[in-house]
């Protein structure tokens, strides 16, 4: 495999050259060889393409994104979009290379029949996903009024726990297993009535084993085309989620399946990427971690880890991400943290020192306090001289870039001037600095 002909390489360079090498000549001579983890856009860890790695993954060759920014997303306190706002969204999700999306409970809800229905309409391309109640009594007039919106798949919520069961009918007598008899009726409805059913497993986390396989083999039997498993409430660790598509594979065989994460733990993207990991091919994801409670996956975090950790092509233009994370906060009302992983405000400005000489450096040293440029996903790189910035080097090098190459002479001064600016506005953009330092010097 490539990578171990570039760590022998990389070894041998250092030992024929001996103590007069320097890591950045190891470095340069990477990046005329590139990788699946070194080249002009990015720079990770070479371990993740390691065999022994690789090997212990059943990565699947080609994933799949169902996006649901406006199902899971709309859930989010406070959030409601028009139907003008979630065409915008869905016509910039279909820009950037998504197929698949959730449209919600297409037949119990207008508003989200409305778009399913007028997806189609507009010819957009998005294979379109709506889910049935929890009411067996309206079942069969919701999967007829979701086929009136050509819906293309429709998902069979089947809830494996008891807890819920009874929060939905009402009834103690409504057991798992009471639901579990109910799949071959439901799915063969859908195929009846002209639709196509894949297995929707809520709660699938919390549930029995020997319960959710049962669930599983008779949505095999009558011809489920999907089998999705939902972490509701994000309850399972990387390792269980990891453990638990190890157990249902051999029993789902070559079906696709699909995992379905809330971020209740923090653990939305990990887990995702533990059941790609395994073999799941689709994925529920949202922008901006939208969703109830503490959100769900974050769509563009599972894609950049996809493509840069794990060599998968997503089909996603990554350029376009910070784009339409910011359609979505400006539609949704919700701002993005700061510090939000590939979008946020902060993920591409440096302060500290060696980060900021890096910065001011890119062309050369990029890579050194950033895994990958930040043009990859849309967003721009910025310095700011704060508290951290003050040890004198980034200054110089700041001097000598504006053609003053006596500034020692100045620096001590600079670096006064600079730190009573940062301590009343506790940062300096680099236009500011700039100012100071022609105040000084010229």
């Amino acid at each position: 495999m490539f990578i171990e002909n570039d760590l022998t390489f990389s070894t041998q360079f250092l030992i024929e050259e001996g103590k007069n090498i320097i890591i950045r000549d190891s470095i340069m001579n990477f990046s005329k060889r590139k990788t699946k983890w070194f080249n002009d856009k990015w720079w990770v860890s070479p371990i993740n393409y390691l065999d022994d790695v690789q090997n212990s993954l059943d990565l699947p060759k080609q994933v799949f994104v169902r996006d649901s920014t406006i199902r899971e997303g709309e859930e989010t306190p406070g959030v409601y979009y028009k139907l003008e706002e979630k065409l915008k969204i869905v016509e910039k999700l279909e820009d950037i290379g998504i197929r698949h999306i959730d449209c919600g409970y297409v037949g119990k809800v207008q508003d989200q029949w409305n778009l399913a229905n007028k997806i189609k309409e507009l010819g957009i391309k998005l294979k379109t996903y709506c889910h049935l109640s929890s009411n067996p009594i309206n079942w069969t007039d919701e999967i007829t009024k979701a086929l009136e919106a050509k819906i293309d798949v429709i998902g069979f919520g089947i809830v494996l726990t008891e807890w819920q069961l009874q929060l939905f009918t009402g009834d103690k007598s409504i057991t798992p297993e009471v639901m579990i008899a109910l799949i071959p009726s439901v799915l063969k409805r859908i195929k009846r009535l002209g639709g196509t059913a894949i297995l929707d497993c809520v709660d699938a986390t919390r549930a029995e084993i020997p319960v959710l396989i049962d669930a599983i083999e008779k949505g095999i039997t009558n011809h489920a085309k999907m089998i999705m498993l939902y972490d509701t409430v994000g309850a399972c660790n990387v390792s269980a989620i990891s453990y638990l598509i190890k157990q249902l594979k051999p029993i789902i065989k070559d079906i696709p399946i699909g995992i379905h994460v809330h971020d209740d733990f923090g653990l939305g993207t990990a887990s995702t990427i533990a059941a790609i990991e395994q073999g799941a091919t689709y994925m529920d994801l949202v922008v901006n971690k939208l969703g109830d409670r503490a959100g769900n996956t974050s769509l563009e975090e599972v894609i950049i880890v996809l493509e840069m950790l794990y060599g998968i092509d997503t089909g996603i233009d990554l350029s376009k991400l910070y784009e339409l994370s910011k359609l979505v906060e400006k539609l949704s009302g919700v701002p993005l943290p700061y510090n939000k992983p590939v979008v946020g405000r902060n993920t591409f400005i440096h302060e500290s020192e060696l980060h900021v000489m890096s910065a001011l450096e890119k062309d050369k040293y990029w890579m050194c306090f950033t895994p990958y440029r930040p043009e990859v996903v849309g967003q721009k790189e910025n310095v700011i001289f704060g508290p951290t910035t003050l040890h004198g080097d980034a200054l110089k090098m700041k001097c000598e870039q504006m053609g003053f190459n006596n500034c020692d002479v100045f620096l001590e001064e600079i670096k006064d001037k600079v730190g009573i600016a940062v301590s009343k506005k506790k940062f300096l953009k680099e236009k500011e600095l700039e100012d100071i330092i022609r105040q000084i010097i010229d």
